[in-house]
This record gives structure tokens, C-alpha cells and sequence, in this order.
């Protein structure tokens, strides 16, 4: 808890002296908002019926994942976990991480929670009252989207990060993984809810996505704010949340265990 307490406290310093940097991110997420919004007002203009809900549903799905993301925005930095452990590989000062008290695994998670933690409270809250107050956005459907939205956000945000850490690993073997990134970032934006909706897809896409972690991590939590789901689905939903959360964070320590002994320092 202390560790987390400090890197929260350094994320308060860095917001304080690269002011410029923080406001520029806040109005990113005013103006993505105001985007998202507009174009499914566009969208909604030409045909009513396009995806099957009403528009001020949609819009609220659509600028809550633009707050979503910048709530997840570490893994898109320097310090998400598959770029940390690229980096510090790629230049040997892997080395450092592995002489600390904590395992690796348990720092990147540390770090990311802080730096989503200062995200949400600095960023998100204020563009989620700008969409509120002004851009149509809904309040949870019920009290109990709410806190079961809450719940969702933090179980996504885990399960982003395993994903982020295992893919971080690939660096031990490979030693290089920038189009691997490449292509990971892809599929997760096209599989996540991030940017379409999963029900848009054909029938067998759906089956696949199903299949897969990548839809607990934005449509999960989106469905249940909006009320798209009934109190049986939302159970289920965080169930399964719950599973590929501790699945994948169980694979990433057994990986971890394995893919570290065979560490080779490049520069160091």
C-alpha cells in the first residue's frame, strides 16, 4: 500500500510541474467526448435504427469508452508493463527490477493501479461531469449498474493489464516485440467495445469474442452502466470478469517464473 501511495504522490508531482502536458490530456478527453458524441448523433440522423438502441444510450456508451480509456491511458505510456519490460530488456536494466524485494509482476501492477487511480480522479471525473451536464450523457441506468459498473471498471483494468504483461514477456524470447505491440493493439481496440460495439459484428465474430478476455475489459463495464444488461447477465458478466482476471494473473506469475531464467542483459 505504501509503494502504491507513493507512486499516486508522484503522479500528483509530475501533473504539478508539466502542467502543459496534464491540460493538453484533459482537453483530449473533452474534445474525443464531444467527438464520439457527434458522430453517433450523425450516425443516428441517417439511419434510427442503426444499432438497435436509442441514441442517448449509444452516445453514453460511446464517450464512457473514451473515459475508459483514458482511465486504462497507462497502457499506451513508456510505463505500461509490455513497454517497461521492452525497454529496460532492450537496454539491460532488467537487471535492477530483478534485484528488488517485489517481484516485476507486482511492481508494473502497482504502478499502473496509481497512475489509473490519478486518471480517473483528474481527468475522467471532470470530462464525465462535462458529458453529463452538457453533452446528453445518462447517469447509471440504476444504483445497482452503478456499483456493479464500479466493480467491472476494476476487474477490466486488471485483466488489460495481465494481457499487457504477458505480451511484455514475449520481449525474453524475442527480445524486440514493437509490431507485435502493433498488431495486439489492433485486435484489442477491434475486439474490446472500445471503438464498435461487439454486437455489430457478424453472428461468428460475436462466437469468437466470446471466446476471448478482450470484451471484459470495455464492453462489460459499458453494457452495465447503460442498463443493457438484466441483474441476472450483470452477475454472470462480472463472473466472468472475475475468472479471466485471475486466469490471466496466474499465467503471467507462472510465465514470469519460467521466461526469467533464461534472461539475457543486451547492453548491460
Amino acid at each position: 500500500m505504501k509503494v502504491f501511495v507513493n507512486w499516486f504522490k508522484t503522479e500528483m508531482r509530475a501533473a504539478g510541474l508539466y502542467r502543459a502536458d496534464f491540460l493538453l490530456r484533459l482537453c483530449y478527453s473533452f474534445i474525443a467526448m464531444y467527438g464520439v458524441c457527434s458522430l453517433w448523433q450523425a450516425l443516428y440522423r441517417q439511419d434510427p435504427g442503426l444499432v438497435g438502441r436509442p441514441l442517448q444510450a449509444m452516445v453514453t456508451y460511446a464517450m464512457l469508452a473514451v473515459a475508459l480509456d483514458i482511465v486504462f491511458y497507462p497502457s499506451a505510456l513508456k510505463s505500461a508493463p509490455q513497454n517497461y519490460i521492452a525497454d529496460q530488456v532492450r537496454t539491460g536494466r532488467i537487471d535492477t527490477d530483478l534485484l528488488r524485494p517485489r517481484d516485476l509482476q507486482s511492481q508494473l501492477l502497482t504502478r499502473n493501479a496509481a497512475v489509473a487511480l490519478f486518471s480517473l480522479l483528474w481527468l475522467v471525473l471532470p470530462a464525465w461531469l462535462l458529458g453529463v451536464f452538457f453533452l446528453g450523457m445518462e447517469l447509471p441506468a440504476t444504483a445497482l449498474c452503478a456499483v456493479a459498473f464500479a466493480v467491472s471498471v476494476a476487474l477490466g483494468f486488471f485483466i488489460l493489464f495481465s494481457l499487457n504483461f504477458l505480451l511484455g514477456l514475449v520481449c525474453f524470447v524475442t527480445l524486440d516485440i514493437r509490431q507485435i505491440t502493433m498488431a495486439y493493439s489492433g485486435i484489442l481496440t477491434i475486439l474490446s467495445g472500445k471503438l464498435i460495439p461487439n454486437w455489430l459484428y457478424p453472428e461468428w465474430m460475436q462466437a469468437v469474442i466470446r471466446a476471448l478476455p478482450f470484451r471484459c475489459i470495455f464492453e462489460m463495464p459499458l453494457n452495465i452502466y447503460t442498463g443493457a444488461l438484466a441483474e441476472r447477465e450483470i452477475v454472470l458478466g462480472i463472473c466472468l470478469q472475475g475468472f479471466w482476471a485471475l486466469a490471466l494473473f496466474c499465467f503471467g506469475r507462472l510465465a514470469w517464473r519460467k521466461v526469467h531464467r533464461r534472461l539475457s542483459v543486451q547492453g548491460g
